[in-house]
């Protein structure tokens, strides 16, 4: 079968294109460093891409609740440490004022003393952070405790998911910190400052009791909280984990070989100064050397 000038000419032009659209992919690839650059480059390379990114966002939006959950429960421990200080020195006085030694004007100072840090803990149990009351369950805009340490919150504990089937509680209700009424920790040292004022012995060595109660359900509070906080941390070491490994993947999957790009440039550049110089040849014969 005769080869025609114009079979030969569509077959320089068909592989002329080709490899122009081979030289022009892989210089894409090189200079943006990625497989593809729209959906129709590759299909399944882009779904697998999308896939990853989705779930890289998801793994950021979790560590950032998580980094708001830490930083409520460490100041709410930052609270129960202060707590803890003000009813150490509290006991210390119950032991100190339940001696028989002291005058009145001794128990006087030393009511003046518990009535200062009754109405300290009395504004740590109304604590705010970012402009939020800390321990009112979900009624976080309501003060948690009334002039009366009566609890005016609720038992909500608000959950933040920080993986995808797991949440935690960003904090804890105020009445199973400080207790209600009477009987919270406020109202204890209230009774307290009234016993020491009126020289009530029993009231007054009764305190050594309630305090150390109170200081053992602090110390509670505090174990839950370092149990969550120390969860958030192991949570925060899995997803950065996890991150880096998807990040693996994906980078993977869309991130051209420098390398490789190069040289497959190179090939296609020199299939290019092949065909130009068989076209060159082809077409500078004559038409007697066609027909003979």
């Amino acid at each position: 079968m005769r080869i025609t000038s114009f079979t030969i000419f569509n077959q320089l032009t068909r592989a002329l294109s080709k490899n122009l659209r081979a030289l022009s992919r892989h210089s894409d690839r090189l200079s943006s460093g990625k497989m593809i650059s729209k959906p129709s480059d590759d299909v399944s390379i882009m779904s697998k891409s999308m896939d990853y990114k989705v779930t890289l966002n998801e793994m950021s939006q979790y560590k950032k609740n998580i980094d708001e959950v830490d930083a409520h429960l460490s100041y709410a421990d930052s609270i129960m440490s202060a707590v803890t200080n003000v009813l150490t020195r509290s006991s210390e006085i119950a032991v100190q004022g339940s001696s028989g030694i002291l005058t009145d004007s001794d128990r006087r100072a030393l009511a003046n003393e518990i009535e200062i840090m009754r109405d300290e803990i009395a504004s740590l149990s109304n604590s705010k952070y970012r402009s939020r009351y800390l321990f009112s369950g979900f009624s976080t805009d309501t003060e948690a405790f009334d002039a009366g340490y009566n609890y005016q919150g609720n038992s909500g504990e608000i959950k933040v998911p920080i993986d995808y089937n797991s949440s935690i509680s960003l904090n804890i209700p105020g009445d199973s910190i400080f207790g209600d009424g009477v009987t919270s920790i406020m109202g204890i040292m209230d009774q307290f400052n009234t016993d020491l004022l009126s020289g009530n012995m029993a009231g007054i060595q009764g305190a050594i009791d309630t305090l150390d109660s109170s200081l053992d359900s602090i110390a509670d509070v505090r174990a839950e909280l370092g149990v969550r906080l120390r969860y958030l941390d192991d949570q925060r070491q899995n997803l950065d984990n996890r991150d880096f490994n998807i990040q693996t993947l994906l980078s993977n999957t869309e991130d051209a070989d420098i390398a490789q790009e190069v040289g497959e440039i190179t090939k296609t550049e020199l299939a290019l100064e092949a065909l130009r110089a068989a076209g060159a040849k082809s077409f500078s014969q004559s038409l007697w050397d066609f027909i003979r």
